[in-house]
């Protein structure tokens, strides 16, 4: 295989980002900043053949309440209600997780997996806004601890809103759509690497206690996923509209629930979201090579 052909493979390039991640512990001094580096470049990548102008958030008012309710009624309650199996900081820990909007990635993700980017777009921005006020109100009524709105406006802005600003200088640079596609491969290589060696060391902690996280982890990620995705199927959902629905899901901020987590309760509330990092990158993994395969041809060539 041509090393063209393994960039540009992006299960095979985040197969090994995982896998060396977790042996050589990412990089450790810069961790942070290379993980959210690599993200705002993969999200400019992925808007970058959105056409952002005529874009009608009226015209998805219908999937911005599905999401809204895939990410704070499905993902937010199970993550509740399974929470309450542990105790002291790791139940406070779910509970934050559950607190936080969806997952920035989920924009980049329904890009790879060639879903609704329009859908994925409008939502994830209104989920963002919204999340002003659920997420403080979310925290306070279940933690007694409300999160500053500030916070969440500066993920917005460095996350959302950058990208978008990006995305527009990258559709005057000439790329065909493999060179995009290697590019994203190669930026989403970093975020792998960088989360799943940063949050290796959860993994060694009580061997019980990270069982029980495990299995809550999988319960939130990929039995939920599953649901959504077969419920979704039988009501006949066009499938570029049920990936993001699907993602929305199953991906929370997962590094803003940890960050959040430390700096209000303390370095195991973060546990959770730690273990949910890395458990959702293999879900990916499953997205793209069984519940959304794509003929070698197009994951390779595109």
């Amino acid at each position: 295989m041509a090393i063209r052909d393994i960039l540009a493979n992006n299960v095979l390039m985040m197969t090994i980002a995982f896998a060396t991640g977790f042996v050589f512990g990412g990089l450790p001094a810069l961790n942070s900043e290379f993980a959210m580096g690599s993200l705002v470049l993969v999200m400019s990548l992925s808007l970058g053949g959105l056409s952002l102008r005529g874009l009608d958030p009226k015209k998805h008012a219908r999937s911005t309440i599905i999401a809204l309710f895939m990410t704070w009624g499905m993902s937010s309650g199970v993550t509740i209600f399974l929470g309450q199996f542990f105790e002291g900081q790791i139940k406070i820990g779910w509970i934050i997780l559950a607190a936080v909007p969806s997952a920035v990635a989920v924009i980049p993700f329904t890009y790879m997996l060639k879903g609704d980017m329009q859908i994925s777009l409008v939502s994830s921005t209104f989920l963002y806004v919204v999340a002003l006020a659920i997420t403080p109100l979310m925290t306070f009524v279940f933690v007694g601890t409300a999160i500053s709105p500030i916070t969440i406006l500066w993920y917005v802005a460095v996350l959302i809103f950058l990208p978008m600003a990006l995305s527009r200088g990258v559709n005057k640079i000439p790329l065909s759509g493999q060179s995009r596609t290697i590019l994203i491969n190669i930026f989403f290589f970093v975020l792998t690497f960088t989360v799943t060696g940063a949050n290796r060391n959860a993994f060694f902690a009580d061997v019980l206690l990270v069982a029980g996280l495990l299995l809550v982890a999988v319960a939130r990620t990929f039995i939920v996923g599953t649901l959504v995705e077969v419920i979704s199927r039988k009501l006949k959902v066009d499938r570029k509209e049920r990936i993001p629905m699907v993602l929305f899901a199953t991906y929370k901020n997962t590094g803003m629930a940890a960050a959040l987590a430390v700096a209000l309760i303390g370095s195991e509330a973060a546990i959770p979201a730690t273990i949910c990092i890395a458990l959702e990158i293999v879900w990916f993994l499953g997205l793209t090579r069984l519940v959304y395969p794509q003929p070698r041809s197009i994951r390779t060539t595109r």
